[in-house]
């Protein structure tokens, strides 16, 4: 028989009636791969999946309230990341935490903070390399905490190649804009909008609406989409032309532009 791998941490929802079986299937394997976003460290920005070398694993479940015992492919880099994600969570307001920590963790926090208030709990998780470490703890309100501090929030236009609109519960869109990895996703204002969006699938787009930002690096978070243009893009020659006409036809008297261009240097 293969033996069991030593557990790496476990993920313990604690809360008044919660078991395992009260805790919605879905709901645990969002947790679980949110938390295993914070193990791995990985950029979401950058990085747009979880290497396989970075990966975790479900090894058991049991009460108290709900545990479920994981084990990590590089198990000291998962308790160092989930380290500085619960030191970050428990000193906010701390000015030397590791940045390149809070960005990577913004958006899997996010999704364990509404877990926590959905399910009516907190999770912990808890290092078992020997004794027993709390590592980090998260509850409904630690995203709201942490982000204060991270996110900014104002009007904006973004443009890009428009890639999907709908959704199937939610009003939604997909863009692929230049200088970004991967597609930026995003929220739409109204139904109506989102008609008017899907007639112009795969094409250029300037998109206007409320953005928040990561401050200090300015990366988009999320972006709400309130309304749209077309950038009018005009014939390169015609575009020459104006330039031409607005002053630059001066130079088609210049017999030697260079030869001018050297003399005025001197």
């Amino acid at each position: 028989m293969t033996k069991r791998p030593d557990p790496t941490f476990e993920v313990r929802f604690i809360g008044k009636d919660v078991s395992p079986e009260s805790v919605p299937i879905r709901t645990v394997s969002e947790a679980l791969s949110a938390v295993q976003d914070l193990a791995s460290g990985r950029d979401p920005f950058e990085t747009p999946h979880v290497p396989q070398s970075k990966s975790i694993g479900l090894v058991r479940v049991r009460r108290g309230s709900a545990v479920y015992t994981c084990v990590a492919q590089d198990p000291s880099g998962a308790r160092k990341n989930l380290a500085l994600v619960g030191k970050a969570l428990s000193s906010p307001d701390d000015e030397s935490e590791n940045e390149h920590t809070i960005v990577a963790s913004l958006k899997p926090l996010d999704r364990l903070s509404v877990i926590a208030r959905s399910v009516g709990c907190r999770l912990e998780i808890i290092g078992l390399n020997g004794a027993p470490k709390l590592l980090a703890t998260i509850e409904g309100d630690s995203f709201d905490k942490i982000s204060g501090r991270h996110l900014v929030q104002g009007e904006t236009t973004v443009v890009g190649a428009l890639q999907r609109v709908g959704g199937a519960t939610e009003m939604r869109c997909s863009m692929l804009v230049e200088g970004r990895h991967g597609l930026l996703y995003c929220d739409v204002a109204s139904k109506e909008l989102v008609q008017r969006l899907g007639q112009h699938l795969y094409e250029q787009i300037a998109a206007t609406g409320t953005a928040v930002w990561i401050n200090r690096i300015w990366r988009i978070y999320k972006f709400t989409v309130r309304d749209f243009t077309q950038p009018k893009t005009d014939n390169p020659l015609k575009a020459i032309e104006k330039l031409r006409k607005a002053g630059l036809r001066a130079w088609d008297s210049v017999s030697n532009p260079e030869t001018y261009l050297r003399e005025l240097g001197s």
